[in-house]
């Protein structure tokens, strides 16, 4: 999953960003999330450079962005467009049974009314994964950079016109080891996140500054070919450098199915419980039931379907209890022709704070087509949709449409 906030999300992909909570990104909590099976968009990388037993594939795109509501207000919406370069570069091995990828990326964006919103991101990730024997497999991942954050969620301190970009770093590893014992297989493993927020506007955000710990694993079964049942255990240490969001810890328990049903499709779902106990006087618990899906699907050679959806305990800078979030998003990539794939997703974000009677019920949509006039270069254009309905005192709706176009070299 890549952050990437306001322009930044029409930018990099015309999706759904919803926030899923760090410790179940990280430890491989979803199998069909990355997949082993080749996709449609597969099939529009470049050639790449041999370098040694690596691949090196760079590629950089640039385009035209037009945003309804640069700022998420409610009323008295301020539109402004502008141009992006994105490059990046991949560093991927051919190592046969084992493999290492370097990943690095920055992107510029240029305003062209609202100037103070211009802002260049950074990000960068290196993952791995060591086979030590048939049975047992090692692996693990680096990422990070500099994000923005987008001024229309209510987690950030500014409410209206900001005069500069929110600012924040970002750090996440973790690693795993899975070994089979026949039909059994177990795998364990920790999760290390680390942020860091810039002021804005002279209001100080090291309240949100902190890391989260996770260490858990994962036992499956195979009961019969290409189904497994599985249990899954996870906990988690949350600290902050203040006290307006409240340091924690708590866990979560899943059990459920893996399915491999063919090539053309696999996933997981399961269901739980999850609980999150906070540092304050009474100690209190925020708890609720818990689920985790995830689906890639190739119906046709021309097709591909994914889908992810999970319930999790978020922390809050509104309610010292958190809050719990529901979210599910749905990226179809077609195929329409050779060169030319279209890309519909729509997705959700439900936030329930606890012990208010705040909510937040976010809806995102958008569709990508992209045209590859040749194996180096394609062209395409954006649309998302964005609608936040926000309940709470002084608190109301907004909504953004984001329409972008742009070229892409891949070498």
């Amino acid at each position: 999953m890549r952050a990437r906030l306001i322009i930044a999300m029409l930018c990099a992909y015309a999706g759904v960003s919803v926030t899923a909570s760090a410790q179940e990104q990280e430890l491989e909590l979803s199998r069909a999330g990355s997949g082993n099976m080749p996709t449609v968009r597969d099939r529009f990388d470049g050639l790449g450079l041999r370098a040694g037993q690596f691949w090196v594939l760079p590629d950089v795109e640039t385009g035209y962005f037009y945003d309804s509501n640069v700022f998420g207000e409610s009323a008295g919406e301020n539109a402004d467009s502008g141009i992006y370069v994105s490059p990046s570069v991949w560093l991927r091995s051919d190592f046969g049974r084992h493999y290492v990828n370097l990943r690095a990326g920055l992107d510029h964006y240029e305003y062209f009314d609202f100037s103070s919103q211009s802002r260049t991101d950074f990000d960068g990730e290196l993952d791995g994964l060591f086979e030590v024997n048939s049975d047992t497999v090692i692996k693990g991942s680096l990422k990070g950079g500099k994000f923005n954050q987008e001024p229309g969620d209510l987690e950030y301190p500014i409410i209206g016109m900001p005069t500069s970009p929110g600012d924040y770093y970002r750090f996440d590893s973790w690693a795993s080891i899975k070994h089979a014992f026949n039909r059994l297989s177990v795998s364990v493993g920790a999760a290390f996140d680390f942020f860091d927020y810039d002021d804005v506007d002279g209001i100080d955000q090291d309240f949100r500054d902190g890391n989260i710990t996770t260490t858990g694993g994962r036992v499956s079964y195979l009961a019969s070919p290409g189904y497994r049942i599985f249990g899954d255990f996870r906990y988690n240490w949350r600290d902050y450098d203040g006290v307006r969001i409240v340091d924690s810890e708590g866990w979560r328990a899943l059990a459920g199915v893996e399915f491999e049903v063919t090539r053309l499709i696999s996933g997981e779902l399961g269901v739980g419980y999850n609980e999150q106990t906070y540092d304050i006087a009474g100690s209190p618990t925020t708890s609720a039931f818990s689920y985790h899906g995830a689906l890639t699907w190739n119906p046709t050679p021309l097709m591909t379907v994914k889908f992810n959806a999970d319930r999790t305990i978020e922390d809050s800078t509104f309610n010292q209890a958190g809050r719990v979030q529901d979210s599910a998003k749905l990226v179809v990539d077609y195929e329409v022709m050779r060169e030319l794939i279209f890309s519909p997703s729509v997705g959700f974000a439900y936030n329930d704070y606890e012990n208010s009677s705040l909510d937040d019920f976010r809806i995102e949509a958008g569709a990508e087509l992209e045209y590859r006039v040749n194996r180096f270069i394609s062209v395409g254009s954006r649309y998302k949709y964005s609608y936040s309905d926000v309940t709470g005192p002084g608190l109301t709706d907004w909504d953004r449409h984001l329409v972008g176009v742009y070229a892409k070299a891949r070498f």
